[in-house]
């Protein structure tokens, strides 16, 4: 020992009774003698931890008073070892039993000595039943925590402030398919592959650099190799010095949601079927070239492009072989354009084309005429082939518009206007468009109020027996006459009528009117002739009454309400719908056939002409369109096809009807080829009601208003 320590020690040797004293004193720690098994002395703070006073324990309590019974045997093992010279210090915790009966977790500092010659232990005591329940509740709360993190499903990692792995959880070892004991140490340079391990590194400096929190998404190496779509959520934490410790994360994998909103977003901006841009996906990208054209000043042209008579191989061939039709289609018009270009579904059989950059007539021309040549060739569809052809209306922005409604609404105008013009062409907007468009729209408003204003009226024509030269039939035509413009012909506002779904309201006016006056030409009959004369009133019909509607339910109601035999109607169909074999229209066909109402073919010769069909369906009459009739005189053609027709005809029993007779020689062409009646201009105009009937007795046709 130096010799420095020498002094220091003798001055303690003789202040050792007051240092002594000031120990016992300490209001801090317990102080104790214990000799023979009892307490010779106990400082102030001793008793106080048990709840005594010192009178109460000194010479009175042995250490067995104040111990719990499990900890009995190991006190008195140790103060057993002091007493009898084999030890001579001791350290341990006890439970003590505090004069209320609360326990206390105590710790003892205690060595041998002697008092009074004998043998002794003086020691000193500590409360530590506070600081044992911070322990534990820390404890408890670290295995919590531990317990909450292995617990957590998605991966988190702790790191310190030089960026090491100080930590992980289970799902980390996991999602990166390593343990854990191979993670810990190392840094993102050492287990990530260099981009990703450069990009992880720079977020974590920047956000120990600024301590705080920290979320971004990023792509992660997993296990085995492949790169998922994650959000790290990170934040600093402190050391108990309030000194900055680290970083702890949590990964949150989105490849999943990554890849829903994906196909989410592709479901919303392309079509299905083709895999084209959508509506939707079109308009943004107009949108955006019309903003372009704004700062540019660059041209944008704009096709519509509708497939002529897609509906036929819908309704003959099938969807399917439709839907074929539309991928094989999209896919033509695809080739013929730029990388540049976009193409578009629009729904159903309608396609647009965005070209940018075309100032100049020329190109925007050769891209249409390659569409339409391309889609003029035929379409393979499994053992069947299909021939369409294409309507393309164009529009220019910002010549025409600027806006791209205003911009779709020209394409799709120009369209029409092609459609019109023979189909299988392109045409350009113009002005003179949008006003007949307007008209059009005013046309529909007008036409809404029409029936109700009671301008809508029924004119008819007779149809003669070219053998008696009796008015037996007669049709029933549909006449508007407009307050303002005066009579609009019916090719005019019949397809409006479709266009706006009011042609079965029309149709079930029509179907009242006609019923009723068919009523009363069979009351002007004698009695003797109403049951075998053969009156009828022919009405036309458009196909959508066949699909849809209530009309033809009004008829058999009229029939019914007004007790007339079914024979008096005939029904007008068009050759297109014999090729519709929709259970709706066959069904509605049949109730017609069982009501006894005929059934007769307009135009015939113009459309299908498909005679297999004729065999398919109860027809009662054919009648042989205008076109043939007006150059029966002219064209022996025309003459060798309408005898054909009428041999044929009969042959099936069906019985026949020239159209458009306006001279006597037609006449008498049709009664020598055996036609059975004649209606047109020769016999009489269409005229109002109250004429019809005066035009009846005038022919001894026994009718009378």
């Amino acid at each position: 020992m130096p010799l420095t320590h020498v002094p220091l020690t003798e001055d303690l040797i003789r202040e050792a009774d007051g240092l002594f004293l000031g120990l016992l004193r300490n209001a801090l720690i317990g102080v104790y003698i214990i000799q023979n098994g009892l307490f010779r002395y106990v400082n102030p703070r001793f008793a106080e931890m048990f709840g005594y006073a010192q009178k109460d324990i000194c010479g009175r309590f042995g250490p067995a008073d104040l111990i719990e019974p499990q900890d009995l045997d190991k006190v008195q093992e140790a103060i057993d070892k002091r007493i009898d010279g084999s030890a001579e210090t001791a350290h341990y915790t006890f439970h003590g039993s505090h004069r209320e009966g609360r326990a206390l977790e105590l710790e003892v500092f205690g060595t041998r000595t002697e008092f009074a010659g004998k043998p002794a232990i003086i020691g000193m005591l500590i409360d530590i039943t506070a600081r044992r329940a911070a322990e534990r509740t820390a404890t408890e709360q670290l295995n919590f925590t531990a317990q909450l993190i292995e617990a957590i499903p998605s991966p988190l990692f702790f790191k310190d402030e030089q960026g090491r792995y100080v930590g992980c959880n289970k799902a980390f070892e996991a999602f990166l398919g390593s343990p854990r004991d191979t993670i810990i140490g190392r840094t993102v340079f050492e287990l990530s592959p260099p981009d990703l391990a450069q990009r992880y590194h720079a977020a974590d400096q920047a956000l120990l650099d600024n301590p705080g929190v920290q979320t971004y998404e990023a792509s992660v190496e997993s296990a085995g190799g492949q790169r998922r779509d994650v959000i790290y959520n990170k934040a600093t934490y402190l050391k108990a010095d309030g000194q900055l410790g680290g970083l702890v994360g949590v990964i949150t994998d989105i490849t999943q949601r990554k890849q829903t909103e994906a196909l989410i977003w592709m479901q919303a901006n392309y079509d299905a079927l083709t895999g084209l841009p959508n509506r939707r996906l079109l308009n943004d990208r107009l949108a955006e070239l019309v903003k372009r054209t704004h700062r540019s000043h660059d041209c944008v042209a704009v096709m519509f492009i509708d497939l002529d008579r897609f509906k036929e191989v819908n309704d003959t061939l099938g969807h399917e072989a439709g839907d074929r039709l539309l991928v094989e289609a999209a896919r033509r018009i695809v080739a013929c354009l730029r990388e540049s270009d976009t193409v578009a579904r629009q729904g159903g059989d309608e396609f647009t084309v965005l070209l940018p950059g075309m100032a100049e007539r020329a190109p925007i021309e050769r891209i249409a005429e390659d569409i339409i040549q391309s889609l003029c060739q035929p379409f393979q569809l499994g053992n069947d082939v299909a021939y369409v052809s294409a309507s393309i209306g164009i529009t220019l922005c910002p010549a025409d518009a600027t806006t791209p409604a205003d911009i779709l609404k020209n394409a799709d105008q120009a369209m029409y206007h092609a459609k019109e013009a023979g189909r299988n062409r392109f045409s350009y907007f113009s002005p003179s468009m949008q006003a007949n468009a307007l008209e059009h729209l005013q046309l529909g408003k007008d036409l809404r109020l029409a029936l109700g204003a009671g301008q809508l009226s029924l004119h008819y024509q007779p149809i003669v027996n070219l053998a008696s030269g009796r008015p037996d039939k007669a049709e029933a035509l549909l006449r508007w006459t407009h307050p303002e413009r005066g009579p609009i012909p019916p090719e005019v506002f019949i397809p409006v009528a479709e266009e706006l779904g009011l042609i079965d309201t029309i149709g079930s006016w029509v179907f009242q009117h006609a019923a009723a006056t068919a009523r009363r030409w069979q009351q002007s009959l004698p009695p003797e002739l109403r049951e075998t004369h053969p009156i009828q009133i022919t009405i036309n019909t458009s196909p959508r009454q066949f699909a849809k509607g209530k009309s033809l339910e009004v008829l058999l109601e009229s029939l019914e309400a007004l007790e007339l035999p079914g024979r008096c109607i005939a029904i007008e169909i068009t050759e297109r719908l014999l090729l519709d074999e929709q259970p709706a229209v066959t069904a509605q066909l049949a109730r017609l056939r069982a009501a006894g109402i005929q059934l007769s073919i307009d135009d015939f010769g113009t459309g299908y002409s498909a005679m297999a069909y004729l065999t398919r369906m109860d027809i009662d009459t054919l009648k042989i369109d205008r076109s043939f009739i007006h150059k029966l005189v002219t064209h022996p053609g025309d003459l060798a096809i309408t005898e054909a027709i009428i041999v044929m005809a009969h042959k099936l029993g069906l019985t026949v009807v020239g159209e458009g007779i306006e001279t006597e020689a037609q006449r008498e062409l049709l009664a020598a080829a055996g036609c059975n009646y004649g209606q047109g201009f020769l016999f009489s105009r269409p005229i109002p009601e109250d004429d019809f009937f005066d035009f009846l007795a005038s022919q001894g046709a026994h009718a009378s208003p």
